[in-house]
């Protein structure tokens, strides 16, 4: 984060259970403060409805100078109907600089559509990364960089539907590998 920060730029990192000091941290605000800005949004576009609430809240002195940058905590609060499943989802965001709540929703939702919904959601539910009995590191990162080698390769063939693009290339091992 330093470097990141030293370069001139900001940051809105994902804040998961990984680190859960810092995630307890961004409860407490969320609980102990007003927002300094929220926002609240509905989206009934590809049969769902979704109410989205982002607040965002000022991080606390002390934890700013113990993480590098760290000015505020974003929460995003998703709830509704998806494929006629009710859902209630709570993500945290760690921001280097307090900016409007509608920025953040703007940012996370282009980050869903692009890197969660283009590469992480093709990974795991087209190629079935999260249910891989590859566990050894070593193979399991080779596993990790053929998966995305490949979607790099179908997409460069200007295949938007991974799924498509295995089926004729399973059948096209030469053209596969003429991209090398």
């Amino acid at each position: 984060m330093d470097e990141i920060v030293g370069s001139g730029n900001h940051y809105c990192i994902s804040l998961k259970a990984n680190q859960p000091k810092l995630l307890e941290q961004a409860q407490h605000c969320a609980q102990t403060q007003d927002p300094l800005s929220s926002v609240q949004s509905l989206d009934t576009s590809h049969g769902r409805v979704v109410q989205r609430r982002v607040s965002v809240f000022q991080a606390p002195v002390e934890l700013c100078q113990v993480w590098p940058a760290l000015a505020a905590f974003a929460q995003v609060e998703r709830s509704g109907i998806r494929q006629g499943q009710a859902f209630e989802r709570t993500s945290w965001f760690i921001l280097s600089q307090v900016i409007e709540a509608q920025q953040v929703a703007d940012m996370v939702q282009r980050h869903r559509g692009t890197t969660e919904n283009k590469l992480h959601w093709v990974k795991d539910v087209v190629q079935g990364e999260d249910a891989s009995l590859i566990c050894e590191p070593n193979s399991a990162t080779l596993m990790a960089l053929l998966r995305s080698w490949a979607i790099s390769l179908f997409r460069k063939a200007g295949y938007a539907s991974i799924t498509k693009a295995t089926r004729y290339f399973c059948h096209q091992l030469p053209v596969l590998l003429s991209f090398f």
